[in-house]
């Protein structure tokens, strides 16, 4: 039996820039034919004491079971007609509609409204011949040798101590357990590197493990503390909820830890030369290696400096557009940026109020950039062609060293493709408006601030803000001490 087209009338109320009502009628007779279908096919599966199955009055289901098969009829007659009314109205919300349900009475027409928050218009104004600077790329000797620095660092080798205590220079990797002050702290996998004041976990916590036995197991320690240590909320309990939540915290006083000992390494490091040049696999000589090096760091630095530029040119664009926002957009930015630094950092959760007005200025910029752009998109009709996905997409496994039909089933199974066409279309937007900006190059007064670690590649530029920073010490424990 083909099911009945489902009849209404719905009308659209604009109440702000993000805000709709929509309000839904439908007739009596479809309502009544919903209740009819549901009463029937109750009837047939109820059994009630002293009726036959399918025998029981429709009276008697409507004293007994009529809210409950009212309100299943109301939410279905909502689930059924309020797509096809945003649709009509071309409306895409950018939240679940809020539904102010009517009651189902008999002989009347059922109604309803929703509360709607939608995408607002943004009136472009000029976006085309904005005019920016933009600052060559500039590699120093110093941040050459820097990378050279920690090419010597990954070839450095960690060899076992023996026949002596250690010593400055050292490495070991140890789990920390105890209280700082009144507060309970725990730590596992720390990389302690003997001298490495500016990096040790906790102030003296290096000096404490000076001059030890390399047999060493365990030891308890007790440092003096001037000054509260940066830890996560795992770590430090309180004290770390309030410094993740950006509040001042007082020094604990005394750490009183076990500390247990996994390992004691020293560090081999090799010399600055050809030989160490070879070994990287990058160069027959240490010339050669250094030249390199600063081919690398200025491709790096050239992406930085586009990166800036880019960034100029959403500032400007912002200046000159009014961009009302919807709410559930923000909300749902600080919660995408709260899940990233909890994954890098450990940050509190988002429930914490503090936390999330923190994230709320960048959370706006993100969301009134996104709406500028995807409005310039829209009017000079900027698309993606299937090429330009699979470009991304073998580049992408190109750089993963998988096949590009291993990379696009993950894609397809993630629901990855769509973010992925929204990405390159906000891509070739900005490569659209700065083709069409007058970019002059001007030379930079300030040098930029140099890259982190080795030679490799693009990232993070200039303008987004304090950086997020993950624990090196960490990240290099569990290199060094695998296996």
């Amino acid at each position: 039996m083909a099911e009945s087209v489902l009849e209404y009338r719905a009308s659209m109320e604009r109440l702000g820039d993000v805000q709709r009502r929509l309000a839904v009628e439908i007739p009596w007779a479809q309502v009544k034919g919903r209740l009819d279908e549901a009463y029937g096919e109750l009837g047939r599966g109820v059994e009630l004491k002293g009726f036959r199955r399918g025998k029981v009055p429709r009276q008697l289901l409507e004293r007994l079971f009529g809210p409950q098969v009212s309100g299943d009829v109301a939410q279905g007659l909502v689930r059924d007609s309020i797509a096809k009314a945003l649709g009509e109205h071309e409306i895409d919300p950018v939240a679940p509609p809020a539904v102010e349900e009517g009651a189902i009475s008999e002989g009347q027409d059922f109604r309803y409204s929703a509360l709607l928050e939608v995408l607002p218009e943004v009136e472009l104004k000029d976006y085309f011949d904005v005019e920016l600077e933009r600052r060559p790329a500039q590699v120093s000797d110093e941040q050459v040798e820097q990378a050279l620095r920690g090419k010597q660092q990954e070839l450095t080798e960690y060899v076992p101590v023996e026949g002596r205590t250690t010593a400055a220079g050292d490495v070991l990797l140890v789990d920390l357990l105890g209280r700082l002050g009144d507060r309970p702290y725990t730590r596992d996998g720390v990389l302690v590197e003997l001298g490495d004041v500016p990096r040790e976990p906790l102030p003296g916590l290096a000096a404490a493990l000076t001059g030890i036995a390399p047999e060493t197991k365990e030891l308890n320690v007790e440092l003096e503390l001037s000054v509260a240590p940066e830890l996560s909320v795992e770590q430090g309990g309180e004290l770390g909820a309030a410094q993740a939540a950006g509040a001042d915290a007082a020094a604990p006083g005394k750490a009183r830890l076990l500390v247990t000992v996994n390992d004691v390494k020293r560090k081999v490091v090799p010399e600055l030369d050809d030989e160490m040049a070879r070994d990287t696999g990058e160069a027959e000589t240490l010339v050669e290696l250094r030249e390199k090096l600063r081919q690398q760091l200025t491709v790096a630095d050239e992406r930085r400096a586009l990166d800036e530029c880019k960034e100029l040119l959403v500032k400007k664009l912002l200046e000159r557009h009014e961009v009302p926002l919807a709410p559930a957009l923000v909300d749902r930015q600080i919660e995408q940026l709260a899940a990233f630094q909890r994954m890098l950092l450990g940050e509190a959760s988002t429930e914490d109020e503090a936390v999330r007005e923190r994230l709320r200025s960048s959370a706006e910029q993100s969301v009134r950039s996104f709406l500028v752009i995807e409005a310039i998109a829209k009017r000079e009709a900027v698309t993606v062609l299937d090429e330009d996905i699979e470009r991304h997409l073998q580049r992408f496994a190109d750089e993963r060293g998988h096949h590009i039909s291993r990379v696009r089933s993950e894609y397809e199974k993630e629901d990855r493709m769509e973010q992925l066409r929204r990405t390159l279309r906000h891509e070739k937007t900005m490569e659209l408006l700065l083709a069409r900006s007058k970019v002059s190059v001007v030379e930079q007064v300030a040098p930029p601030a140099a890259p982190g670690g080795g030679g490799g590649g693009g990232g993070g530029g200039g303008g987004r803000g304090k950086p997020l920073v993950v624990s090196a010490q960490d990240e290099r424990g569990t290199r060094l001490f695998r296996g």
